[in-house]
Formats: C-alpha cells, structure tokens, sequence
C-alpha cells in the first residue's frame, strides 16, 4: 500500500480502508488524532492480520517496505541508472536527468559536473517509492559519513614527492576511480597510484583505457570492445588524448582505492601490463622494458 507523502490522517485511513487494511476508516483517524504522531510516507506491506493500533504504529514508526540496492565497486552512474531501471525503482531517464545536472551537484555543495564517484558502493535499503533525489540523498548520506572525512587528510597532506605540494579532495576523488578501475587486487592499489603519480609529475598522459571506455559509454558508443580508433574519440575523458586528469572520478570506489592515493607507493614505475594468469600486472621503469612485459604477458 503506497502512503504518498503530504496525505493526511484521514487520507491515509480512506487508503486503508480502500485496500482492505482496516474495516473502518473513522476508528483508524480517531486513533491517530489521539496520539497524533507523524504518519511517515512510503510503500508499506501487510500480511496476515492487523490491529488498528498496529497498522497505525507500524505506520508511525515508517516501518515501510524496503528493499536492497546495490553498488559495486566500479559502477558508474550509467551503470546504477540501468541497475535502477532493471530492478523497477526509477526510469534510467530520469536517474541520469537528475545526476548528470551540474546544478544539482552545487546545490549539494559539491564539486563537478555529475554526482559520479559520489555514491559509494553500498547495500542500501530503499523504499519502492524512491525518487532520484531520494536516491542521491540516500547514497550522499553514506559518502559524507565514511568518505568526507579523509577529506582533511589529503588536503593537509605534502605530495611533493609524488606529484605537487597539495592535491584537491576532488582529484583524490578522480585518482581512486582510476585505480577502482585499473586493479581489482587489493596489494597493487599503492603500485598504480605510484604510476599515475609518477606520469603525472612527468607531464605524460595516463593513457588509461577505462576513461576511454567512460567516454564512449557517455555517447553510446561503446559496444564492449576498444579499438584502436576509439582511442581518438574527441573527449575530455580520453587520457589517450589529453594530459592530466580527467574532469570528473570516472566510478564509484572502494575505500581501499582511496587509501592508496593517501599512501601510494614510492617507486620509479611509468607503466604496467596485466600478467599472463590475469592475477595482477608487471610494472615497469621503461618504455623498452615495458615492451617486453607486453610481448611476454599478452601472448595467445
């Protein structure tokens, strides 16, 4: 049973009444009247049988109907929009309207054009009556709780060594995408961090097929293949194209990636190659060596 939000008691008890909950509208609203407690929105279940007074505390206390929304690790807002649509809680039009809207995103106090990167990965326990503002309201709740404060950490901190004296909590933000979607093993975090560092002291591009992919993926274009010619696509995404970060985080991260931008390895790594059992990478210090690394792990 959907109890809108705004209805009033007696609006809620014509509800009850209208879908069989309770036999008597009036017994429900004189109840409620009495103990005039708030009676929360939302999609609520029954089975078996009721009391007046419990259907009214269980309304009261907004035991609603919920169920389990998921993100993992390296979702990016297209992928939570399908996810969204998929599981019948929001049209993906209307998700992504919502998200991708820089205005939203400032009214939130937030940096960036889209709330990507910002919902973190979660089991969240949703109402059937979520709306996309509901949504981000939920997983921004989760972001300011377990990510918000590593903020003062990094700011505070002396990159020096690594890239340039002060780096933003925003790129931060970008960095641990990048590396959320370069490694799914958990020891290599601080190696890739040390390697986008590294190119980024440097002045190289990263070169990182995952922002490519977002790229395409934000055109339609991509169809599970990267090819050659889509490394030209015109994008500030494309990091084949151009030097530094890209303008926004490119997923959804774990705490473990923004860890290692905190603590990224020191080394003299530019590049690495996904090993030849697909367990890890081999990182190197050189083009030539590099080259090597290819040609040994990429065999058929």
């Amino acid at each position: 049973v959907l109890i809108p939000k705004g209805a009033s008691s007696f609006q809620i008890a014509e509800i009850l009444e209208k879908e069989g909950v309770i036999p008597n509208k009036y017994l429900f609203f004189l109840y409620a009247k009495l103990h005039n407690k708030t009676l929360k929105a939302g999609v609520y279940e029954f089975k078996g049988q009721y009391s007046t007074v419990d259907i009214y505390q269980k309304i009261a206390n907004g035991e609603v109907k919920l169920k389990l929304f998921t993100i993992i690790p390296g979702d990016n807002l297209l992928d939570i929009a399908e996810k969204l649509e998929k599981e019948k809680i929001l049209k993906k039009e209307d998700f992504i309207k919502f998200v991708f809207n820089k205005e939203n995103v400032r009214k939130y106090g937030l940096v960036g054009d889209s709330f990507e990167g910002y919902f973190p990965p979660e089991s969240y326990r949703i109402d059937e009556n979520e709306t996309a503002q509901t949504l981000t309201e939920k997983f921004l709740d989760i972001f300011k709780k377990r990510y918000l404060p590593f903020k003062t950490i990094i700011e505070s901190k002396d990159y020096s060594d690594f890239y340039k004296p002060k780096i933003s909590f925003y790129e931060a933000m970008i960095i641990a995408s990048l590396i959320e979607k370069e490694t799914f093993v958990e020891k290599e975090k601080p190696l890739i961090a040390s390697v986008i560092f590294n190119r980024l002291k440097s002045g190289m591009k990263l070169d990182i097929d995952p922002t490519v992919i977002y790229a395409l993926r934000l055109k339609n274009a991509y169809n599970g293949k990267l090819t050659k010619e889509d490394l030209k696509i015109d994008s500030p995404f494309n990091t084949y194209k151009n030097k530094g970060l890209p303008p926004t985080p490119i997923c959804s991260f774990s705490l473990s990636s923004l860890q290692a931008v905190i603590n990224p390895a020191k080394t003299n790594y530019f590049y690495y190659v996904l090993s030849k059992d697909k367990n890890g990478h081999v990182f190197s210090e050189s083009y030539q060596e590099h080259l090597k690394n290819v040609k040994e792990n990429l065999k058929d």
